[in-house]
């Protein structure tokens, strides 16, 4: 079973046409980058394919379940169980520390407390920060802030990660070492991962390449 089947997406917003029947899958463990110019249509799709926006037609199914048929509630389980994001601006929350932050995922699922401390300290040493554990992201570096981001996203153990431009703010050494984390937890943890990036070397480091110009994919 694809970890991610895209079928047909399309969407417009008054005269504008901003997805145009967007098809592909994704298999399990696979790293696919999406590249295309500013306004092609890349964060539309991570969107509709996250959940956070709606698709005009079309499907999209994460590990086999169809999150375009869901009502709000499944649809918020789905994103809570299946889905990890990695944003260019962190989006930890701020009067969280590290530890916080990478728990919140697993508090919403109710994971027992004891398990939540274990996962939450293994994920934090396994990305490098878990000195930095009991501070606030106002009190971390960006590269650090990225670090636990990625920890948040993959804390519950997701079928489908997105990363939206995940080293777009970092320097070139620091989004190195991101990129290479987050190829290191992809794989260590089987989940597929869609990335979308202007970064031609990000896109190098996937197992493969996808493109869109004016809402739909090329071929190239």
């Amino acid at each position: 079973m694809p970890a991610l089947e895209v079928l047909q997406l399309s969407k417009h917003y008054v005269d504008a046409v901003v997805l145009r029947d967007v098809s592909f899958t994704m298999s399990v463990g696979e790293r696919v980058a999406l590249l295309g110019p500013s306004g092609s249509g890349k964060t539309t799709l991570l969107n509709c394919i996250g959940g956070v926006d709606k698709a005009d037609s079309g499907r999209v199914l994460i590990d086999g379940e169809e999150l375009t048929a869901l009502d709000s509630d499944g649809l918020a389980r789905l994103r809570r169980q299946r889905i990890g994001t990695v944003f260019q601006f962190f989006h930890l929350l701020p009067t969280l520390t590290a530890a916080e932050n990478v728990e919140l995922p697993l508090q919403l699922l109710g994971v027992p407390l004891a398990e939540r401390e274990q996962r939450v300290r293994e994920l934090l040493m396994r990305v490098g920060v878990q000195h930095r554990a009991h501070a606030l992201p106002s009190e971390l570096s960006g590269g650090e802030m990225q670090r636990v981001a990625i920890a948040r996203a993959v804390v519950h153990r997701p079928a489908l990660i997105l990363a939206d431009e995940p080293t777009g703010n970092l320097d070139s050494h620091t989004g190195e070492v991101v990129l290479d984390l987050l190829a290191e937890v992809v794989r260590e943890s089987r989940a597929a991962m869609l990335m979308v990036t202007h970064s031609e070397e990000a896109a190098r480091r996937c197992d493969r390449v996808l493109r869109m110009k004016d809402g739909a994919l090329i071929v190239r």
